[in-house]
């Protein structure tokens, strides 16, 4: 099974991205699809996420899973939601797009062909968060928002947060219209968020996007790491775009190992 792990994954942490190699689906969607919701045999991705559980160290069982709507909301998750979303999309934690916690042992994803999966980490005062940001997400500022609410409620300083941005449609491979890009500098202002040489159609930059706004809300910019991997081309990852809409699901997964 092919993962991305940021620097920070490790002893005290998960922090990873699954790729789309190592499982048992087939067809558009082989072979490490992890989502319900693409046309897939929910046995298949039952057993893929069994796969990824035993590869970095957690019971699926336990996995919080969202129902993702690309918007700016996030929740704050505990012990009284293990197992949201783990063997059906309808269980899952509704209508939200990024998770915190500071509850150990409770792998938090997000699923991902193209969007930006965004772990936080604060090792100090230990909690752990993910993301999911598309181009609403990233103009939504969900990214600064999650981090706002770990502060809020874990007592976290910005300062020691880690971000990692995973694999994503970069710059040059994401092209929008000319009303999404507005609304991206009317958000961002003259910051380059936007591109407008890059071809016919104006394009966007998810990862400056999230690094951005986590400054904006007191992460160091040495404590952001951006893996700069374009999904576009489908062959680590799945891409919707890459894949004319017919791909699966990578999933973007953060854990606490210990408090």
């Amino acid at each position: 099974m092919d993962t991305l792990r940021f620097s920070f994954d490790g002893d005290q942490a998960l922090a990873a991205v699954t790729g789309r190699d190592g499982g048992v689906s087939r067809g558009q969607v082989a072979s490490l699809n992890l989502s319900f919701e693409v046309g897939d045999d929910p046995g298949s991705v039952v057993a893929n996420r069994k796969i990824v559980g035993d590869r970095l160290g957690f019971d699926f069982r336990d996995l919080v899973v969202p129902r993702q709507v690309h918007g700016v909301r996030v929740k704050v998750v505990g012990d009284h939601d293990r197992g949201r979303g783990a063997d059906s999309a309808e269980s899952g934690v509704a209508a939200c797009d990024a998770l915190v916690t500071s509850t150990p042992m409770i792998p938090l994803a997000v699923l991902v062909a193209d969007c930006a999966p965004v772990v936080l980490y604060d090792p100090v005062q230990p909690a752990i968060g993910v993301v999911h940001v598309g181009w609403r997400g990233a103009i939504g500022r969900i990214a600064q928002k999650a981090v706002e609410t770990m502060t809020r409620e874990f007592g976290c300083r910005p300062r020691d947060i880690r971000v990692g941005i995973g694999p994503c449609l970069q710059p040059l491979s994401l092209e929008v219209s000319m009303n999404e890009a507005m609304q991206a500098e009317g958000e961002f202002h003259q910051q380059p968020a936007v591109l407008y040489d890059a071809g016919d159609k104006p394009h966007l930059d998810i990862p400056f996007m999230v690094k951005q706004q986590v400054l904006d809300a007191g992460v160091w910019l040495k404590q952001i790491e951006d893996c700069r991997m374009d999904t576009l081309d489908a062959r680590r990852f799945f891409s919707h775009r890459g894949q004319s809409g017919r791909a699966g699901r990578c999933m973007g997964v953060a854990m606490l190992r210990s408090a």
